[in-house]
């Protein structure tokens, strides 16, 4: 059995009008579905569990990256499979796995049955993170995306919205412990993550694996609003590592002091917390893939 959980807001109302078009492809292919409707923040991980506990296969995520930040956080520590059609404004997950916004051919994937298990990461022991958390200006700017995207999508969503926080925002220092490794740093953001794309597209962690044990980080040490300007295009193609304001790491366990409470955007969530603990855990999604 499938089910199929909803988020009715997702790409502008565009994944509850595919509702038809899935209800109609599923009955051509004789599968035993179910179809369940997010009702507000959250709703998406209450659905997921109803539907682990009702033996369901496979939980679909029908959405963007909130909503199956959601789906995952409701099934992690069962079997059951994830599946994802990507119908929300960025889509930064499923572009990591190549899973194609059109329905029919996501629907597809999910027939195969062809599963993979990647990591995750735990933050402060209680939200699984798919994706990338990150804090500093992006985190901010996450925030204020939301605003924009009623009206447009993608980088651009995110690009007028860092233009928006960009004149005010000011760095601050954070003791970031990588693996029994502390280091003190005043930045301007800093990524940690499982797979390589946030923001629409950006690549903030080319090298990430989602299956090799580990978390990657991403630390861009102060610089001025300009350069930071320079840098994000070269995001878009993971080609920013290369500057000598920009660290990476790969670690198991990561923990962050921050001076003061700071946004924290998990997946394109958004918490407040002045401390951060993040733990990979290995092989704890299996995802419906090509």
């Amino acid at each position: 059995m499938i089910a199929f959980i909803v988020n009715p807001t997702a790409g502008n109302g565009k994944a509850y009008r595919m509702i038809p078009k899935i209800e109609k492809y599923m009955k051509d292919k004789n599968i035993n579905h179910k179809f369940f409707i997010t009702k507000y923040p959250g709703h998406g991980t209450i659905l997921a569990r109803e539907a682990v506990k009702d033996d369901f296969e496979i939980v679909v995520a029908v959405g963007g990256d909130g909503t199956v930040h959601e789906v995952i956080n409701g099934i992690s520590d069962s079997n059951v499979a994830l599946g994802i059609i990507p119908l929300g404004t960025g889509n930064d997950f499923a572009r990591y796995f190549r899973i194609p916004k059109d329905v029919y051919k996501a629907l597809e994937i999910l027939l195969t049955k062809k599963t993979k298990l990647i990591d995750s990461a735990v933050i402060n022991k209680y939200i699984t993170c798919n994706n990338v958390a990150n804090i500093g200006i992006d985190a901010d700017v996450a925030v204020q995306v939301t605003k924009f995207k009623r009206f447009v999508s993608g980088i651009l969503a995110y690009t007028l919205s860092l233009i928006n926080v960009l004149f005010k925002y000011k760095p601050y220092n954070v003791k970031i412990d990588i693996d029994g490794k502390t280091i003190k740093r005043r930045i301007m953001l800093a990524a940690f993550g499982n797979c390589s794309f946030y923001g629409g597209g950006f690549k903030i962690l080319p090298d990430a694996n989602p299956d090799d044990g580990y978390l990657d980080v991403i630390i861009v040490n102060e610089i001025s609003k300009f350069k930071l300007l320079f840098l994000l295009p070269m995001a878009i193609f993971g080609k920013h590592t290369s500057l000598k304001c920009v660290e990476t790491y790969k670690a198991e366990k990561i923990h962050i002091d921050a001076e003061r409470e700071l946004a924290l955007c998990v997946d394109g969530e958004v918490i407040l917390s002045d401390t951060i603990v993040l733990n990979v855990k290995k092989n704890s999604v299996k995802i419906c893939t090509n």
